[in-house]
């Protein structure tokens, strides 16, 4: 028979093993956030800007005379670069400190939906994920609607949960923000809407906050201010965060891009991590489930139709690293009386792989981005006052060259004989700087590069190969005794 005592004597052991567990899992995450922050400020302002990069810097310095679609983040860019000057470094801090702040509450999402153990996983992969280190060291809205819009969705599931007013609001008010920190997390709202429609459907106990207040509280602001969309302004407005698809992208190429941005052993744990919550029907991995394939869905539908890419997903990541975090942790979990070898070999190689991609990343492919910022350093003194430059995007050039005789290379490849016509009377040398994706779109039946390649001389290349795309930037130079 125990004791009193004995009892008293157990609870306290029991109390003091669980501060023990709870201390050891902070000392590891903490770890892992160290880890991120020194990974993603290396070489944070080494690379130079590629082009989208260029046009945030430049539509942050015009706030509030330019407005953009996603003005959060080029907010937090201006208040940054008028403290620090801008480059590449200040440019790039909001994105990168946002991305080390998203490693602790992905912990956090995780252990409340599935345990400790999952939530440590995910803080990892996280961490080591090269597709969250690339957007952590770029100057655009990525890590912003990665943190934004995965608070979002746990505290929608939490609100559903636990029936509380607070949450949904909150979830309310952060959808907004992501929506105003990049457009596209708008593709939040259908996969909240799947959620409630679906689970009704399946054999599971309904949420109490499943009912009319919570889902009034929420959707019916954004039923709202869809009447906005009559207005032809705001159209336009949210027209010109997609654009026509110029690039020629299709459902398979959106397809493909994602599977290898979050790599081929990462996509596959998350599948499995997926298919996991589906069997068991856990209210939570079905709700990752949607918000990482309904956004997907719609994308790869309107790809035809509308210039969309697989990074333009990279908000809906959290549920990826998250499945992919359940499905290590069941795995541990099941094998550990049968084979931990086995259990440990998986998680290994999905580890391994990611730590492969982010050394290339840094080692092999300057930062996943062509060289801009050396290939305009090369012509420094070299272009003169009244020369033209050809490029495909000339605010490119107006940042590193600091030029205003730019042309458009869409425009010249249109009118080649009326600008060579001009060039000859102006008797001004003409040069030539693009990259290889661009050239490839703008140029496909390559009749330019021939006129270009028998006319003009080479001055320089810039080869990268990054992210399986030949990236490389080549000069070439139509002097004045060549027009």
């Amino acid at each position: 028979m125990l004791r009193s005592s004995d009892l008293e004597y157990d609870s306290y052991t029991s109390r003091e093993k669980d501060m023990a567990s709870i201390f050891e899992e902070a000392i590891i995450v903490i770890l892992f956030i160290a880890l991120a922050t020194l990974i993603r400020f290396w070489k944070l302002g080494t690379w130079g800007f590629w082009a989208d990069e260029i046009f945030s810097v430049q539509d942050s310095i015009r706030l509030p005379d330019v407005m953009p679609i996603n003005p959060i983040i080029y907010m937090i860019m201006q208040s940054i670069m008028n403290i620090f000057g801008v480059n590449e470094w200040s440019a790039r801090l909001g994105p990168c400190i946002i991305g080390v702040i998203s490693i602790p509450f992905i912990y956090w999402i995780a252990r409340r939906m599935f345990g400790a153990s999952t939530g440590i996983i995910a803080a990892l992969l996280s961490a080591i994920h090269p597709w969250h280190i690339f957007w952590s060291q770029n100057a655009r809205a990525y890590t912003l609607a990665f943190f934004l819009s995965s608070l979002a969705v746990f505290l929608f599931y939490e609100a559903l949960e636990k029936n509380k007013v607070r949450y949904i609001i909150s979830s309310l008010i952060l959808t907004v923000l992501s929506i105003f920190s990049y457009l596209h997390c708008v593709l939040l709202l259908p996969v909240f809407l799947g959620y409630v429609i679906i689970l009704p459907f399946l054999p599971v106990n309904i949420p109490k906050g499943l009912n009319q207040k919570i889902l009034l509280i929420f959707f019916v602001p954004f039923i709202l201010a869809l009447s906005l969309l009559f207005l032809p302004s705001v159209r336009d407005y949210v027209y010109s965060g997609w654009g026509s698809n110029e690039w020629g992208r299709n459902a398979l190429y959106m397809l493909f891009t994602i599977v290898y941005s979050l790599g081929i052993p990462f996509t596959v744990a998350a599948f499995a991590g997926g298919i996991h919550a589906l069997a068991y029907l856990n209210r939570g991995g079905l709700l990752l489930i949607c918000y990482a394939l309904i956004p997907l869905a719609i994308l790869l539908a309107i790809s035809p139709f509308l210039n969309v890419a697989g990074y333009y997903l990279f908000f809906t990541m959290p549920a990826y690293v998250i499945l992919a975090a359940l499905c290590a942790s069941e795995l541990i979990s099941y094998t550990a009386r049968a084979s931990k070898i086995l259990s440990a070999s998986v998680i290994l190689i999905l580890v391994i792989s990611l730590i492969a991609q982010s050394y290339l990343y840094f080692m092999v492919e300057n930062g996943g981005r062509e060289k801009w910022k050396e290939a305009f350093q090369s012509m420094s003194g070299e272009v003169e006052k009244n020369d033209y430059v050809v490029i495909p995007m000339p605010r490119v050039a107006e940042y590193y060259l600091q030029k205003s005789n730019l042309l458009q290379m869409e425009s010249v490849i249109g009118g080649l004989e009326s600008f060579k016509n001009s060039w000859a009377k102006e008797k001004r040398n003409v040069w030539f700087i693009f990259d290889e994706p661009s050239i490839n779109v703008l140029d496909p039946q390559q009749r330019f590069r021939e006129w270009l390649y028998a006319n003009c001389h080479l001055v320089k290349e810039f080869p990268v190969y990054a992210r399986i795309t030949d990236r490389n930037i080549t000069i070439w130079r139509l002097s004045q005794n060549e027009l």
